[in-house]
């Protein structure tokens, strides 16, 4: 017989709640949730990043390349 793990009591059972509980989060902390449609072969560049070890998962190689990016210029 299979026995099922004991959820913590703060475990959320609805994915809209976990959502909005970590957009406030990152909002507090003065950065924001994004949210991207990727096709096949962009998420076949994101597992390669992790394969070669660059990268520890999909969210990590995407934080990775953002990083990559030049700094935006001011504006005066």
């Amino acid at each position: 017989m299979v026995s099922k793990k004991q959820a913590s009591p703060n475990f959320d059972y609805t994915g809209k709640d976990r959502v909005e509980r970590q957009r406030k989060a990152l909002a507090d902390a003065g950065g924001a949730r994004v949210e991207a449609h990727l096709d096949a072969g962009e998420l076949a560049k994101l597992d390669a990043l992790v394969t070669t070890g660059i990268a520890a998962s999909r969210r990590a190689a995407l934080k990775y390349l953002v990083q990559q990016l030049p700094e935006p210029e001011k504006k005066a």
